[in-house]
């Protein structure tokens, strides 16, 4: 599951489907913010990164073609982040040892890819559970939070909610079906 749905970007392209920007907005500004940060940048840092990022995509999604064969969204956001991050550094060297963030990023166990990898997914997802969390009961969800999320044994589930077990697990079995779908929904099939 690493693609954007073609939908959302070619509403996107509208400038004003605001519902559309905000649905990206509360996707990616989370993942750019949190991917800056990674890189060992300051708050205020992370932020300027962000909104550069997001000028950018506001300002180039019309020329931007959804072409699976050419290049996919997710690997034309990174290179934009990246090379913002990698400007913001090379801008600041008068600070001293910023130049060395993005090296410490790169000399990790999991390159700079890897790491925008893992947000990238993270972040959907915990948009697509905010989605369902929003669709359900407020037990419901929190004997899925409690059971699946926190992963606190079934008896404490069963006891802090006074719930039986055959509804926690059917709880989970149908949340976790409505993620994987809104997952699918949102990012696609993995490739």
């Amino acid at each position: 599951m690493d693609t954007t749905r073609p939908s959302l970007l070619l509403r996107i392209r509208n400038r004003d489907d605001e519902a559309a920007w905000g649905t990206f907005d509360g996707i990616y500004r989370p993942l750019l913010q949190r991917y800056a940060l990674a890189c060992g940048l300051k708050q205020s840092d992370a932020e300027d990164v962000v909104q550069h990022c997001m000028a950018a995509i506001h300002e180039k999604i019309g020329a931007f073609d959804y072409d699976p064969q050419k290049g996919r969204f997710k690997a034309w956001l990174r290179t934009i982040v990246q090379n913002r991050v990698r400007n913001l550094v090379r801008s600041r060297k008068e600070q001293g040892d910023r130049d060395a963030q993005i090296d410490r990023l790169e000399s990790r166990e999991q390159s700079p890819e890897d790491v925008f990898d893992q947000l990238w997914m993270q972040e959907h997802l915990w948009h697509c559970l905010e989605q369902v969390r929003k669709d359900v009961e407020e037990s419901t969800y929190r004997a899925f939070q409690m059971y699946v999320l926190e992963q606190r044994p079934i008896e404490e589930v069963c006891r802090a909610l006074n719930m039986r077990s055959n509804l926690v697990y059917t709880i989970k079995w149908r949340l976790t079906e409505k993620v994987a779908e809104r997952m699918r929904e949102l990012i696609g099939d993995a490739d």
